[in-house]
């Protein structure tokens, strides 16, 4: 049933050559339970979509599981929205793209991003104004240990910014997601579409094509351009996005720091707290670019870190220098938004 030493480099876009001690993909929940149910006695579980937000370090030793569910079905619908229910091994971005062929909205601002549809709930995904948590319905999920199965609403799902409560020390590496239900718009509410456009590079990209009427598929078309100019393609230059969280500090430390370096990039938020820019403080610290040991930051984006031949465990030896230099700096800690495992 299981595959032994297997080599994960084509399920991470890291490219990283670790190898799972047992491997296994899933395309059903009935194969779910029955590959939990036969696993070997104290071999640990790891649950792997498209490896897109995970870094290997070293091997494996556990039971990688691969999801591979594949179903969208529409449940429920309104003339203002639509309740659609989707499978976790759906691509995210295959997703979105169905959403724009059916002609809902809601997705458009996280087109492209990487990764399946049951890794978008762990961390709470999201780009240019909007994660998951804003059209979020529910979710299924299967507990590892017992096989018992569970739905969550939003407030149990405890979104927070690139979090969830499956990222609590009671959840963590516990459960895994089978289906996301989530709240998309439809146009048959006649009320057209609101939507969310304040950021200054998508009103540039907008304002370059000259648009009159923004539809969901050019807002999509948007977003995908500005994020194949800003991020590299990990089948290119292996790498998972953002390495790093933008940091939410309160107000009074965003002063504080903005007070010894005035053009601080960050973002308020409301509520006495305040977001700081992560890449402008590495771009500033002078590490855009810079190659150490086999991994590299981008030289366009300073929040990616890329593997240029020294694996995952090259990659966190470099983020641990940034993190160090950042934090000597500006009193800050960078957090990862990637899984580590070393």
């Amino acid at each position: 049933m299981f595959q032994k030493q297997f080599c994960l480099v084509d399920h991470n876009t890291l490219a990283s050559k670790a190898l799972a001690a047992y491997f296994y993909a899933f395309s059903s929940e009935e194969q779910l339970h029955g590959v939990l149910a036969a696993r070997p006695p104290g071999v640990n579980c790891l649950v792997l979509g498209s490896g897109s937000n995970v870094v290997f370090a070293s091997d494996v030793d556990a039971l990688v599981l691969h999801n591979v569910i594949q179903s969208i079905e529409v449940v429920d619908q309104t003339e203002e929205s639509v309740l659609v229910q989707v499978a976790g091994g759906v691509l995210w971005h295959s997703l979105v793209l169905w959403s724009i062929e059916e002609g809902y909205s809601g997705l458009e601002n996280l087109s492209l991003i990487p990764g399946t549809v049951g890794a978008a709930p762990i961390q709470n995904i999201g780009a240019y104004g909007v994660e998951l948590c804003d059209v979020f319905e529910s979710l299924d999920a299967i507990e590892i240990e017992t096989g018992r199965r569970i739905s969550l609403n939003k407030a149990q799902c405890g979104f927070a910014y690139r979090h969830s409560i499956f990222k609590t020390p009671a959840y963590i590496g516990q459960w895994v997601v089978v289906s996301v239900t989530l709240k998309l718009r439809s146009p048959k509410g006649g009320g057209g579409f609101d939507f969310k456009t304040e950021y200054g590079e998508i009103e540039a990209e907008l304002a370059r094509r000259n648009v009159a009427r923004l539809t969901p598929k050019l807002m999509s078309d948007v977003i995908i351009s500005i994020r194949q100019r800003k991020l590299p393609d990990p089948n290119v230059l292996p790498n998972v996005g953002s390495f790093f969280k933008n940091p939410i500090v309160t107000t009074d430390e965003c002063n504080r720091i903005k007070n010894k370096f005035p053009a601080l990039v960050h973002y308020p938020l409301g509520g006495g707290k305040s977001k700081l820019a992560a890449g402008w403080m590495i771009d500033q610290l002078g590490w855009k670019g810079r190659e150490e040991g086999g991994a590299k930051v981008h030289d366009q984006q300073a929040l990616v870190l890329t593997n240029v031949g020294g694996g995952g465990k090259a990659v966190v030896d470099l983020s641990k220098k940034i993190q160090v230099d950042v934090f000597d700096v500006y009193g800050v800690f960078l957090e990862p938004e990637p899984l580590i495992f070393v």
